[in-house]
């Protein structure tokens, strides 16, 4: 997780907020990625509507709402949820698959979503889905 951190950081991207699942893989995941993020000073929350066991879709992405637009938000969640918070999001027509420590990147805009990339955490290659 520390190198999928490292190469998100050195691609520009500069988190505002972290919010996680209260599970602790999900929680040390996304101290890992706030570490890896040598300037974030953003907060990092527990979101209980993350975990799989509770919380609806629009529960977990009620966090969404109130970012401002320039806002570059990590949600750290497990599978299933993940996958149907994603296809949500960007619109697609599927879930896609999320291998542990992957990560997506999903521009909203206007309020449409769009999935930029899903970067593999093994090779650390960025792919659409």
């Amino acid at each position: 997780m520390t190198k999928v951190g490292e190469e998100l950081y050195g691609s520009g991207l500069r988190y505002s907020r972290i919010y996680t699942s209260p599970l602790v893989r999900a929680v040390q995941t996304a101290e890992i990625l706030a570490a890896t993020a040598l300037a974030f000073d953003g907060p990092l929350e527990v979101q209980r509507a993350l975990s799989t066991e509770e919380g609806t879709t629009a529960e977990a992405l009620a966090p969404l709402e109130a970012a401002e637009d320039d806002a570059v938000i990590v949600m750290v969640t497990h599978m299933p949820k993940v996958g149907v918070l994603a296809s949500h999001l960007g619109r697609l027509a599927s879930a896609p698959g999320f291998r542990t420590g992957a990560a997506c990147l999903i521009a909203l805009e206007g309020g449409m979503g769009r999935v930029e990339w899903m970067l593999d955490p093994s090779s650390l290659e960025r792919r659409r889905p």
